[in-house]
């Protein structure tokens, strides 16, 4: 039973769509479940002992219950988080390339969470009595580390193949912890099954590596397609052994080089766009990076420099030695020293004491909106937007922790008839792309039509354009005969849609540069609407969707 604050509003439309006698859960096996099931029965005896917004406050409550007062706040807390990152994804349906290596940072993010969860239920295990380990550990280590471990098998198996690509020493080293982890799951499990003397032996039997992408359960674990560099053996003289790779791209053929026409040391032509970064502006991320690594059995002693002094990278000089780390630097600018009208690409020469040269590209923008501008601003291309930032009337209401991000889901509160006029809500933003095919992307929470004569749907406008309205959900005589012959619901893309956690919903719109204001209305209380994006041709691949921007 995933996400409490997405089960927390199903079973408010339950409770006022009058089903208040039954409610049938499948929760798989009972005993890793008492959270779950304690939080749907306490709703199922009173609908309205837990509140949208005081999930925190169970999480805490339960804990007390469980653990005592002392560790309640630090117990509940994990829980709470666990919850939350556990909405992202069911672990079953997470694979190497689910989450973005090259965007957003969005992989390295996600581990990033489930680590500092880790490192939180460890301590918490260390502080518990010895009559409360066994019920620590199955309550909050287990499932915390489980899952640290499962999402750490995927995220190294990504890292893996991509420097592999590029030929990095450091591939064989992510292969490595590919292994040991997919190791330490079973290690876990045993340790599980051997609590209280066996108390709880073959719970967690089910394997639960190989689903790919199909619901059917493997027969037994298996992680695939690690891949290995030769680790003795040096790259061609042509590319050198030092190697560079930009944040949001793999690189121009990586690992690969056309010893004829090929021009390095720097890249030149074709090859320039692997170099280059996305750009960065006073809106956008705070930093970019690039990674120095080792292609071959030298040592490399690199060094880093810029020519802007309003150019700051996090570290400017270091020593690699092959089968160790890469070297990562973080670049950031001193936007106070940029002035409005700069708009050129600077260069950051990378050069190593053995001969090795290259050059990172960086687009920088330092223009502003007007002052007068309050909003939403064009960040490299988009524009991206937590549907939660907005001004709240009745019958709006936020959930924080309904929804894939950590900004929760704005719905209409329980109740509300789709007969009542609904207000809009109001998101200003700013473009400086003028485009004839800016794509408007809506992300949803997966709800479904509760009828034919019940369906879901939604109003759009931006500035003073007619509204249009759109159901969320469409049916076609594939969905249809799909939902007769394999069970599933009859919205068209249901299955891609309930394994991704979210229904995408595009419109096209042709906009000028300048202040703009989306206006959207939701038509049913049970429709969840997380995030808001405006495409104007720099959005790039990712699970998530384009990070957050600035606010003016």
């Amino acid at each position: 039973m995933g996400c409490k604050g997405k089960v927390w509003h199903q079973l408010q439309q339950a409770y006022h769509h009058n089903a208040r006698q039954i409610w049938v859960f499948n929760v798989g096996d009972l005993k890793p479940q008492e959270i779950p099931i304690s939080f749907a029965m306490a709703l199922a005896w009173d609908i309205n002992s837990i509140k949208h917004d005081t999930l925190s406050q169970f999480f805490s409550q339960a804990a007390e219950r469980e653990f005592g007062s002392v560790l309640a706040g630090e117990v509940g807390s994990i829980w709470h988080r666990y919850d939350r990152l556990l909405a992202l994804r069911k672990h079953e349906h997470i694979e190497p390339d689910t989450f973005s290596v090259l965007h957003y940072r969005e992989a390295d993010t996600v581990y990033r969470r489930w680590k500092e969860l880790l490192d939180d239920a460890e301590r918490l295990q260390a502080r518990v009595s010895e009559e409360q380990k066994a019920a620590s550990f199955q309550l909050v280590l287990h499932p915390t580390k489980a899952s640290y471990i499962y999402n750490k098998v995927r995220w190294s198996q990504a890292l893996n193949k991509l420097y592999a690509r590029q030929r990095r020493n450091s591939a064989n080293t992510y292969a490595q912890i590919a292994l040991d982890a997919f190791d330490q799951d079973f290690t876990l499990s045993e340790e599980y099954h051997s609590l209280l003397d066996g108390k709880w032996n073959h719970i967690l039997m089910q394997p639960h590596y190989g689903y790919e992408d199909t619901w059917h359960a493997p027969s037994r674990d298996m992680i695939g397609g690690l891949c290995f560099v030769q680790k003795r053996q040096n790259s061609n003289p042509i590319v050198g052994q030092m190697g560079v790779a930009v944040e949001g791209h793999e690189g121009v053929r990586p690992g690969r080089i056309n010893e004829e026409s090929e021009r390095t040391h720097p890249s030149r032509r074709d090859l320039v766009p692997g170099l280059t970064l996305r750009p960065m502006s006073r809106y956008g991320p705070e930093a970019r990076y690039f990674d120095i690594f080792t292609r071959g059995v030298p040592k490399i002693n690199w060094s880093a420099s810029a020519l802007q002094p309003w150019i700051k990278l996090s570290q400017a000089s270091g020593v690699l030695l092959p089968g160790e780390d890469d070297a990562r630097v973080d670049i950031s600018v001193d936007w106070g020293q940029v002035p409005d009208d700069f708009n050129e690409e600077v260069l950051i020469d990378v050069q190593s004491q053995e001969g090795d040269f290259e050059q990172v590209h960086l687009p920088i923008n330092g223009r502003r909106v007007p002052n007068s501008f309050k909003g939403f601003v064009e960040q490299d291309g988009f524009v991206s937007i937590p549907a939660t930032d907005c001004p709240i009337e009745t019958p709006y209401l936020v959930l924080p922790d309904a929804g894939r991000l950590e900004s929760g889901s704005l719905t209409l509160t329980p109740g509300t008839d789709s007969d009542v006029s609904v207000p809009y809500v109001h998101y200003p933003f700013y473009l400086f792309t003028e485009t004839s095919n800016a794509t408007l992307v809506l992300y949803f929470g997966t709800t479904l039509d509760l009828s034919s004569e019940d369906i879901l749907t939604y109003d759009i406008r931006i500035d003073e354009e007619q509204s249009q309205s759109y159901p969320l959900q469409k049916r076609t005589p594939e969905s249809e005969k799909n939902a007769a012959d394999k069970g599933w619901a009859s919205a068209d893309g249901w299955f891609f849609a309930a394994s991704d956690n979210v229904w995408v919903r595009e419109h096209e719109f042709n906009l000028g540069a300048g202040a703009h204001t989306l206006h959207v209305r939701l038509g049913h209380a049970n429709m969840l609407l997380e995030k808001i994006v405006v495409d104007c041709g720099g959005v790039a691949k990712s699970y998530l969707g384009p990070h957050f921007g600035i606010k003016a």
